[in-house]
């Protein structure tokens, strides 16, 4: 299912309702990781994708950190822990793509806003989690903790995370 974009802005009401029944029928319910993993993929691909051109057509300018953003951002990093841990789980795929999960975890954590909300504050804990068990570095973990919360989830420093996460993974 493709999300659709309008002026200029994907709908995140949809994104999110999508990710959410993935979510729900395949980690939640049925601990069917790989159908997890080839229903998130799509979604990953759509809002990297959105978020590469749109900063393009604006030669690079980060969008101002209003409503949409903030909901925006916070999807995108909740679809990269989602996928990451459905990578991991579905455990022959970790071992073809290890660094892909990392790398996931990661800007899931950069990424993540209002970590001082409750909600947030309960993923970050299990993006750490997920991450200290996928890169078995108990300081590769404090150092990633330390940099997250140093940011203190502020929504333009997570956009601008995303953008050179997107600009990398996307060339």
């Amino acid at each position: 299912m493709e999300i659709q974009v309008i002026r200029d802005h994907l709908d995140i009401v949809k994104l999110q309702e999508k990710m959410n029944s993935i979510v729900f029928d395949y980690l939640d319910t049925s601990n069917n990781y790989t159908k997890a993993m080839r229903s998130l993929t799509p979604l990953y691909t759509q809002v990297t994708t959105f978020y590469k051109e749109y900063l393009g057509a604006r030669a690079g300018e980060l969008p101002k950190a209003n409503t949409y953003w903030h909901l925006f951002i916070d999807c995108s990093a909740k679809l990269c822990y989602f996928l990451a841990a459905s990578i991991f789980y579905a455990s022959n795929e970790l071992q073809k793509t290890p660094e892909k999960v990392e790398s996931l975890l990661t800007i899931a954590a950069y990424s993540l806003p209002s970590i001082e909300q409750e909600e947030n504050e309960e993923f970050l804990t299990a993006i750490f989690a997920l991450y200290g068990d996928v890169v078995e570095d108990y300081e590769k973990v404090s150092a990633l903790r330390d940099e997250v919360l140093a940011q203190q989830g502020d929504a333009k420093q997570c956009l601008q995370r995303f953008k050179l996460f997107v600009e990398k993974e996307i060339a």
